[in-house]
């Protein structure tokens, strides 16, 4: 190389060491992990971590995976991509120090089950919108977390074999949020009463026995919640009894949408007595994430069906 092209080297280097970096770029990482926290992971994964250097590096660390909140900013029909994946991916990235998980639309038992397995800290865990696609799964899961203090299933299946896997796996649960539309899976639809029509045939034992399964239930195994939110149970009187005789503990009680359970003085006077925080059957639903109110309403606003098949349009395939 003559003279002439060692000289132009030089400069280009010399110009290249005078260029500043932008100022953003001189915040100290820790500043930047604080702003990334807030993101989504889909956000993290396909935008965010792309940008430079300093912040792929950043989004590659476990700590960055505590919390992952995936789904809840998309409608099913808008979702561009493969969330079950990008689940498996974030989970990974946490190296089993993820304590918070959301999912919204597109978990099924395969998934819970492979997120247990690698999420031994788990502390809380939320699921919404899964009917038929997580059932039996979240039984066998929630043995492998118990570090497990709040569980939110909204929308989403779950047995009287999984709430006795809670009791038994699960010691620390302290809240737990079992929310549907008001149709429950024991809808009589030979039934033209009013749906808060609390007559005698409320009291039928072996109906009676049926919408009790799941209140019976928690108040058998799970003594020790603080909080209980059943929107939309069809529960009756004498499910919320044995709630409140078997968890003496609860500091709040969501009961809307819960139109079979018939209050009368004392019913009414106990509750307020040993509850601090009550919501009733017909108290406002407004500020709920999801719809309650009437299964069109449900259905309608996410563009779902109720059959158990509601989402293979949206998540497979990509």
């Amino acid at each position: 190389m003559n003279r002439k092209g060692k000289a132009k080297g030089k400069e280009k280097k010399k110009k290249a060491s005078m260029v500043k970096k932008p100022p953003w770029l001189e915040l100290p990482e820790g500043i930047w992990a604080n702003i990334l926290h807030r993101l989504g992971a889909v956000d993290i994964l396909e935008t965010a971590q792309k940008v430079c250097t300093t912040w792929r590096r950043i989004c590659k660390e476990p700590s960055m995976w505590r919390v992952i909140n995936i789904g809840d900013t998309w409608e099913p029909s808008d979702m561009p991509y493969d969330l079950e994946k990008m689940c498996i991916h974030a989970v990974d990235r946490s190296q089993g120090q993820v304590v918070d998980i959301n999912l919204d639309y597109f978990a099924n038992d395969d998934l819970i089950l492979r997120i247990a397995k690698r999420s031994g800290k788990l502390k809380r865990l939320s699921i919404a919108c899964c009917y038929g696609m997580v059932c039996d799964g979240l039984a066998k899961a929630v043995k492998k977390l118990p570090l497990l203090e709040e569980l939110s299933l909204t929308h989403t299946d779950i047995t009287t074999e999984g709430i006795e896997a809670l009791g038994r796996s699960c010691p620390r649960l302290k809240l737990f949020e079992m929310n549907e539309c008001y149709t429950g899976h024991y809808l009589d639809l030979n039934d033209d009463s009013d749906e808060d029509d609390n007559s005698d045939k409320d009291d039928d034992p072996d109906e009676g026995d049926i919408r009790n399964n799941m209140a019976l239930a928690i108040a058998k195994n799970l003594p020790a919640l603080h909080h209980l939110q059943l929107i939309g149970n069809w529960m009756t009187t004498e499910g919320l009894e044995a709630i409140l005789d078997g968890c003496p503990n609860l500091v709040s009680l969501d009961l809307r949408r819960c139109l079979k359970v018939s209050f009368n003085e004392v019913l009414s006077s106990r509750i307020s007595q040993q509850i601090k925080d009550v919501k009733y059957p017909h108290d406002s639903l407004a500020g709920c994430k999801f719809s309650f109110e009437s299964p069109g309403n449900a259905v309608d606003e996410y563009n779902m069906s109720s059959d158990d098949n509601m989402y293979d349009d949206y998540y497979f395939g990509f």
